[in-house]
C-alpha cells in the first residue's frame, strides 16, 4: 500500500474494540464482521484510536520492538492496508 506522508489514519467510527488479554477484538458494524489483532497488530490499532500517521505508527512500534525502520514500515504498511480492506480505518489525504 503507497500512502503519502501526509496521509492521516484513524480508527473508522464504525467500528467497535474490546481487548481481551493481549488480543484486540473489533467488530465493524457495517458489516458485522468480528476481526482479531495481537501483540503488534494490536499496538498498531491502539495507535489509530486518534488520527496518526505511518511515521507515527512506525515510532510507536520500533519503540516497543528490536525492527529495522525500513521492515517496520513495509510491514506497518501491510496492516495498515489489510486494515483498510476491511473498512475499520479511515484515511485522510491532507494535499
Amino acid at each position: 500500500m503507497t500512502l503519502a506522508e501526509s496521509a492521516t489514519l484513524c480508527a473508522d467510527p464504525d467500528v467497535l474494540a474490546t481487548t481481551f488479554g493481549s488480543e484486540v477484538v473489533l467488530l465493524n458494524l457495517r458489516d458485522g464482521i468480528y476481526y482479531g489483532l495481537e501483540d503488534v497488530g494490536a499496538l498498531i490499532w491502539s495507535t489509530l484510536a486518534r488520527p496518526v500517521t505511518v511515521r507515527d505508527i512506525c515510532t510507536a512500534v520500533c519503540a516497543e520492538y528490536d525492527v529495522d525502520a525500513r521492515r517496520c514500515e513495509r510491514d506497518v504498511l501491510e496492516v495498515v492496508g489489510d486494515l483498510s480492506n476491511c473498512g475499520l480505518i479511515q484515511i485522510r489525504s491532507d494535499a
